[in-house]
């Protein structure tokens, strides 16, 4: 399985010497040469699938993968015969790597040409496979366990210009299935139920479909495609719940040309709770330069919710700000999830990292709390906890030419016993030069570590964190760079609209800077409880926003002075009151009402919700109760680390970590 390609080119030109530089033109020799030169940090890991060495004069793009249930890999791609335009002489191709092989097989044609004549001219693209399986209580349907359902769009080409991009031609969707593991594939068959004749421009994904495993539409197939007409664009849900026999139109956002939001090639992801994220490409391109450069002024990825199996968005959808990408696909794969049995919940993404063009920097990023935020890019060089890239230098200061690192589309597949595989496009002058299949494991993707949340679950503790001798046995230790934990993620958030005590016992002598202790929920005066040390004003400082107001109270010193204290931030009724060593230092009112927002964002330690101001010290023993602990209890708390004072709802004890890797019974996962 494993391809060494570009060792094998350099002994090349090694061989050949000057007789071999020679014989290239200036340009060929510079390509060469960049080519040689580009990192690939997971080059032992790699196969490259599909190579275009005449690019733009035809390529192969947009890949999807899926895993069958005999355990092949299809990796699927578009093979564009004439150019690398969009609506060209294109069949669609699989490569397929059965169980057990270390070789994937040659490439095979699923579909190509029209009805009765399978060579002419015509664009069969955007594949979106998914894999039916027979799910306890999801219907019964008339389909084998296994079979491989393929959406995909048709156009029209004429057949005298089969080299040129044929905008105007209409786009229908279709599907065809293998029931034997992607050996054979049926014919294809036209959707019209799914399509408009007012519709021009028609895309199935371009990545997976997915399949519903919990709540009352489990079984049921669902894909994202988005479509073009003359007055806007639309991002659709569609579904089947016989196995891709018969398909339903469902939630449809339509936005006007007039409308500054585009979403479009839809990604989609079924949550613990049961809701489909769909994550999609912001494709609206009105900015100014600056603007499209900068992530929170025009963010690239839109985000909506379905709660319906599909059938309607919860809501429109909404854009992502601060997600470092330039517009295009995004692919999205849940990868663990806590109800199946799993320490915590990850979602990963992959897209080029860089906010404007040209499509640089492939990186695939992780959420642990269902995709309400996600791992930053722009990171010290040493960090090994944030995105990863998997193709060219991480050194942000590097420009295009020294990167070398062009990547474009790309889908995710779960591999047995927890890897990852990834098949993206990529290359060292051009992201369509070729598409590559990596692997991926825990260590390769920053895994966290976890450690045990008492009342249940686990909390992931970031690099930069270790464990040292602390207040009651271990203690967490924080750097200052790196270091932070996340509570385990809930769908029911953990501090609300009632009282609330948080305690925990701190320790740190950095005067340089304000650092973050906790840090609940939002940011820029949205709902949230924070929880600062701050030096530089020689204060500890806590803070309860709600929708309806603020309070904040501080103590008269911060405590930098490597001893350990503990720190209390309660709140009964609208009155915060903080407390350091058991003493009651200062209080407001005006804080009544829910601490959480709309979403159940998740509690961070050692840093604000954004990453900044982490925090240089050590903490032990965080606990959160769901009510307003009366003085007598806290100090029996202070004293004695009980664990019997009711309303417990988390409790981190810091006195272990368990690496990437593992589960928190010792056993390797």
């Amino acid at each position: 399985m494993i391809v060494h390609r570009k060792p094998k080119y350099r002994a090349v030109l090694i061989a050949f010497g000057v007789s071999m530089a020679a014989a290239l033109t200036p340009v060929q020799a510079a390509a060469a040469d960049l080519a040689a030169a580009t990192v690939d940090p997971f080059e032992s890991k790699t196969t490259v699938l599909f190579s275009s060495p005449n690019v733009p004069s035809g390529c192969y793009r947009i890949p999807s993968i899926v895993r069958a249930v005999d355990g092949s890999l299809l990796a699927f791609a578009e093979h564009r015969f004439h150019t690398c335009a969009d609506k060209s002489n294109i069949e669609t191709v699989v490569r397929r790597l059965p169980p057990g092989a270390s070789e994937w097989q040659p490439e095979q044609t699923v579909v190509r040409g029209e009805p009765g004549d399978p060579v002419a001219p015509a664009t069969r693209g955007n594949p979106g496979p998914v894999v039916y399986r027979q799910l306890p209580g999801a219907p019964a349907v008339d389909a084998p366990d296994g079979r491989i359902v393929l959406l995909g769009t048709h156009n029209p080409v004429d057949p005298t210009k089969p080299g040129t991009n044929h905008r105007t031609a209409p786009r229908t969707p279709y599907v065809l299935h293998s029931d034997d593991n992607g050996l054979t594939w049926a014919a294809p068959r036209p959707l019209p139920e799914l399509d408009d004749p007012s519709w021009s421009h028609y895309a199935t994904g371009p990545v997976h479909a997915i399949q519903l495993t919990r709540g009352a539409h489990a079984g049921r197939l669902i894909a994202g495609v988005n479509y073009n007409s003359g007055e806007g664009a639309g991002a659709m849900l569609v579904y089947s719940d016989d196995a891709g026999v018969t398909w339903h139109r469902g939630a449809n956002a339509f936005y006007g040309i007039d409308r500054q939001l585009i979403p479009q090639e839809l990604s989609l992801v079924e949550l613990v709770n049961g809701d489909i994220m769909v994550w999609a490409r912001q494709n609206w391109t009105g900015g100014t330069p600056e603007e499209e450069a900068d992530p929170n002024v025009r963010p690239h990825r839109a985000v909506a919710i379905s709660k319906d199996g599909g059938a309607t968005y919860h809501s429109d959808f909404t854009l992502r700000p601060g997600f470092e990408a330039p517009h295009i696909q995004s692919s999205s794969l849940r990868l663990v999830a806590t109800d199946e049995g799993d320490a915590y919940n990850r979602i990963l993404t992959m897209a080029p990292s860089v906010n404007t063009e040209p499509r640089i920097r492939p990186t695939i990023r992780s959420s642990f709390d269902e995709g309400l935020s996600w791992q930053s890019v722009d990171t010290p060089l040493d960090s090994t906890d944030e995105g990863v890239q998997v193709y060219g230098t991480n050194d942000r200061s590097a420009t295009v030419e020294e990167c070398a690192c062009y990547g474009g589309y790309a889908d995710m597949v779960k591999l047995p016993g927890g890897d990852v595989g990834l098949l993206y496009e990529r290359g060292a002058t051009d992201y369509r030069s070729e598409i590559a299949f990596v692997r991926l494991d825990d260590r390769d993707l920053h895994t966290p570590s976890t450690t045990p949340d008492v009342p249940g679950g686990s909390a992931l503790v970031f690099d930069g964190v270790t464990t040292t001798a602390g207040r009651y046995g271990r203690a967490f230790s924080f750097d200052g760079e790196r270091g932070r934990a996340q509570l385990p993620f809930r769908t029911t958030p953990v501090l609300g609209a009632g009282d609330f005590t948080v305690s925990t016992w701190i320790k740190y002598g950095d005067t340089s800077k304000d650092q973050a202790l906790v840090w609940a929920y939002g940011l820029n005066g949205e709902p949230a409880v924070q929880l600062s040390a701050e030096p530089g004003d020689n204060r500890i400082r806590g803070t309860v926003t709600t929708a309806t107001g603020s309070a904040g109270v501080t103590s008269e010193g911060a405590y930098a002075d490597g001893a350990w204290h503990h720190v209390v931030l309660r709140r009964q009724a609208d009155t915060v009151a903080l407390f350091v060593d058991g003493a009651q230092v200062s209080a407001a009112s005006g804080a009544a009402g829910s601490v959480s927002g709309d979403d159940p964002t998740p509690i961070y330690l050692g840093q604000r919700l954004d990453g900044a101001d982490r925090f240089h010290g050590s903490m032990d023993e965080f606990r959160v109760y769901d009510r307003a602990l009366s003085n007598t209890e806290m100090s029996w708390l202070r004293t004695t680390n009980t664990n019997r004072i009711r309303g417990l709802t988390a409790h981190l004890p810091m006195n272990a970590l368990v690496p990437a890797g593992r589960s928190e019974s010792g056993d390797v996962r």
